[in-house]
């Protein structure tokens, strides 16, 4: 590897480092950042500091994530809809390491893949976590420090490890 690549490498991550550490007031900015990176976000999206967004994410107008956030969809995807509320500390994953085979180690199987899709007016409460493959349904909530691993049905607030129902949301 020659010296002006090392470089290039190193200009890279400082980069990107400088722009995850950006303050809130930089939102427009990290979502220019990221759109040129392949993902598809909305310009009134909000992201907020030490956010990650890595593979295919998109997410819709009026939706934020908050610090330390963790979006990796790898090649299956995020699809984020409208005016969703992404806690702080959240991650959302569209793959799993694959863990099969004894004799290869973990670490050299293939990804498990399959996309992510959280619906319109969806709350995401701190610290939790979205596994490959869930649909979290419209106007559905999923309580802090949770496991979703299941489909959510619209409107159901959820909660736990592994997230269960706790009630549907009442129309008024």
């Amino acid at each position: 590897m020659g010296l002006l690549h090392k470089i290039r490498l190193a200009y890279k991550a400082l980069r990107r480092g400088f722009m995850v550490q950006l303050p809130d007031e930089f939102s427009r900015f990290k979502v220019r950042y990221y759109n040129k990176r392949g993902c598809r976000l909305h310009n009134s999206v909000q992201i907020s500091t030490n956010v990650r967004l890595k593979g295919l994410v998109e997410m819709g107008e009026g939706s934020s994530i908050a610090q330390n956030g963790t979006l990796s969809g790898e090649s299956a995807g995020i699809f984020i809809g409208k005016h969703v509320m992404i806690a702080p500390n959240v991650v959302i994953v569209a793959f799993n390491h694959g863990m099969d085979d004894k004799v290869i180690p973990m670490v050299l199987q293939p990804y498990d893949e399959a996309p992510v899709i959280i619906e319109d007016d969806v709350w995401i409460g701190a610290n939790s976590t979205v596994a490959k493959g869930v649909r979290i349904g419209r106007g559905a909530v999923v309580a802090a420090n949770s496991f979703v691993n299941k489909h959510v049905p619209e409107y159901s607030i959820v909660g736990g490890v592994p997230a269960k129902l706790i009630r549907v949301r009442e129309h008024t």
